[in-house]
């Protein structure tokens, strides 16, 4: 047994998933695991992978609201010196099938519009919008800025990119809202728009945060099910992140 890690003053990689099928494996495979309560969340510090990764693993709960607020607490208690949002996610790119793990480039809050006007009994016209920039506090600067979408840090997806694993695995555009859309037409617009490879309910709050306090970042999400080839969703492949992960961590000494 080693001595007492300080998770809150030494580094550490905060690992993140909504779900139990996002992270429980992980969890069962912490080394000298503890449980830190914040507020409705509960915090598992460890150490992950043959190279002892100090991390933090993290349950969001599904949603925007939750993922911020979960994410929220552990920058504030643990200040980690990167962040990772990972899970299971729906198809947008028909290259892209039921698990295969998208490397996230950048994070897009696809729920973020701005919709033309139109005078009262003109109809509504859902096509009618374009991304709407969303305003953020960077912390370094001490200004708020715009932004219309989140980049995820460039070492981190070069990392991810060397992991030897059985997946597939490729770089992609992240959306982000709390939506499950299964209207192929609405499916193709969100592309056209926004770029989306694969869409989930957390990835953008996240981002979004870790931009603000000016820490790395990367989303990874592995798709449980694509519409657009007609492949049902099956959560399962949530321990199969989860395996992709544990290699990665232990690639995350080179970071």
């Amino acid at each position: 047994m080693m001595d007492r890690y300080d998770f809150r003053n030494k580094p550490s990689v905060l690992i993140q998933g909504a779900m139990e099928t996002e992270t429980e494996y992980m969890i069962a495979r912490l080394l000298d695991a503890e449980c830190v309560a914040l507020g409705n969340w509960r915090f598992h510090t460890g150490f992950l992978g043959k190279h002892r990764e100090p991390v933090i693993i993290s349950r969001t709960y599904q949603g925007m609201v939750n993922a911020a607020a979960a994410t929220s607490l552990a920058l504030a208690h643990f200040m980690p010196r990167a962040v990772i949002n990972q899970g299971i996610a729906g198809g947008h790119d028909p290259q892209f099938h039921r698990g295969d793990i998208v490397l996230g480039e950048r994070v897009v809050p696809m729920g973020a519009m701005l919709y033309g006007f139109a005078e009262a009994g003109a109809g509504i016209d859902a096509d009618d919008f374009k991304p709407l920039p969303i305003e953020i506090y960077n912390r370094r600067a001490q200004t708020t800025e715009k932004a219309i979408d989140f980049p995820c840090d460039r070492r981190l997806l070069e990392l991810a990119e060397k992991v030897e694993s059985p997946y597939r695995t490729a770089r992609g555009v992240i959306g982000s809202a709390d939506e499950w859309n299964n209207q192929l037409d609405r499916i193709a617009l969100l592309r056209r728009r926004y770029g989306t490879t694969t869409e989930d309910m957390e990835s953008a709050a996240v981002a979004q945060l870790c931009l603000s306090y000016g820490i790395p970042f990367i989303g990874i999400r592995i798709l449980s099910n694509s519409i657009v080839n007609a492949e049902d969703y099956d959560e399962a492949v949530g321990e199969d992140v989860q395996k992709f992960m544990i290699k990665y961590v232990e690639a995350l000494q080179e970071f």
